[in-house]
């Protein structure tokens, strides 16, 4: 039974790092080392590691309740957070990502962006290739499913899930934005013919 919390900034992303992790008593150090090498590859761990680290050091500054569930003892689930920020120091300095899921928050700043490019993959093979999740947000026209995603590069992209594929949004400079795409996450692009002219939303 999940216990009722008041809300943080830092508490999904501590959430995230104790999701799936025996603490009803501290955990071995071998769940310490595959958490943080899953926080550096990536792969589970969808945002920047720096925001897991800072998001770990504030709960534990915080003076709150650390474990989600009732289950979880709670000097358990500090002890994990201790460990995994020592031992994200000691693996100091973090290899950049090629790129990092953004917040579905972000859309509404995004929405009309113009699309760049098509990418010919659906949906569900981005997901697969990416391991990334698609978001349901709202439109004029209805709702559809969108992924953000910040390249390692400085640019912002949308991929806007379509029956043909995904269309790439971005307000960054098309071509090098295609290219550095294509580039960090291994997906073709293939640029539009107008690439400055938005599509209906």
């Amino acid at each position: 039974m999940t216990s009722m919390q008041p809300i943080f900034p830092w508490r999904g992303y501590v959430n995230q790092l104790t999701y799936g992790a025996d603490l009803r008593t501290p955990v071995p150090d071998e769940v310490v080392e595959r958490i943080t090498h899953e926080l550096i590859r990536q792969w589970f761990f969808t945002h920047a590691v720096g925001n897991y680290y800072d998001a770990a050091v504030a709960g534990l500054n915080s003076g709150e309740r650390l474990a989600f569930t009732d289950d979880q003892d709670e000097e358990a689930t500090r002890d994990l957070l201790i460990r995994v920020v020592a031992r994200l120091d000691e693996r100091r300095p973090w290899p950049e990502h090629p790129f990092y899921q953004g917040e579905r928050s972000e859309w509404a700043a995004l929405r009309d962006a113009p699309v760049a490019a098509v990418v010919p993959q659906s949906e569900r093979e981005v997901r697969r290739r990416l391991n990334r999740g698609f978001a349901a947000v709202d439109t004029e026209a209805g709702r559809v499913k969108v992924l953000i995603l910040r390249l390692r590069t400085g640019q912002t992209v949308v991929l806007r899930s379509g029956p043909a594929g995904c269309d790439l949004l971005t307000g960054d400079d098309p071509a090098p934005t295609i290219a550095a795409f294509r580039e960090l996450t291994g997906l073709d692009a293939e640029p539009v013919p107008s690439p400055g002219t938005a599509r209906p939303t």
